[in-house]
């Protein structure tokens, strides 16, 4: 299934199992069109053995376990961390705490536990334990625009050439996304806007 994205014009292509896993995934978090931009994106990249994919807010696992599975039918093991101080972080209609038992089952359900490891933190705390060899980067943590921007600031300058952003809830329901990612991508000269909908796709140009 090709996949084009929007101003860009980026062509993205995902095969018959990641469409077929999207539809499997899909939820009131992320729905299938959303899953299948995010596994377009993440298996564009020329992955190395050495390079990570990285996520900021896990919440239950099920997003990482979808990267995990789709990344694992292009032959791709790399690892994938996911960052989420879970219980510990306040919680607010938009911003929900994620459940770290429920995490780990996810990844023992799908034996993915080899694969997708949880780093137990805020992500500002987190970010110098994250290696700068990021090539897939997700951004759905609070949603709060100095959140929002204080990630970016932290984790984008890790992601390797050609790499990929992908920013969750960019939405008027979300005026901090919106505004955190605009003004990111105006100020960059390394990142290009691929894709803008319900949520935004970046990627390293320079």
């Amino acid at each position: 299934m090709e996949l084009t994205f929007t101003p860009s014009g980026f062509v993205a292509t995902i095969p018959d199992t990641v469409v077929k896993r999207a539809d499997e995934y899909s939820s009131v978090m992320m729905d299938n069109a959303e899953l299948s931009c995010l596994a377009g994106a993440a298996l564009a990249f020329p992955w190395t053995p050495d390079a990570l994919a990285v996520e900021i807010g896990s919440y239950e696992g099920t997003t990482a376990a979808f990267l995990a599975e789709s990344m694992f039918d292009a032959g791709h093991l790399n690892h994938i961390i996911s960052i989420d101080p879970f219980e510990r972080a306040p919680t607010s209609p938009g911003n929900p705490a994620g459940k770290y038992e429920v995490y780990l089952k996810t990844m023992h359900d799908r034996g993915l536990e080899d694969r997708c490891v949880p780093l137990v933190a805020f992500s500002h705390h987190a970010a110098p334990a994250v290696p700068d060899r990021i090539g897939f980067l997700i951004v759905d943590g609070n949603h709060e625009f100095e959140s929002v921007q204080q990630d970016l600031a932290l984790y984008a300058p890790k992601v390797l050439p050609g790499g990929f952003i992908f920013l969750d809830d960019y939405t008027e329901a979300y005026p901090g996304v919106v505004r955190a990612t605009d003004e990111f991508v105006e100020a960059s000269a390394d990142f290009t806007l691929l894709h803008k909908s319900w949520f935004a796709i970046l990627q390293r140009t320079g």
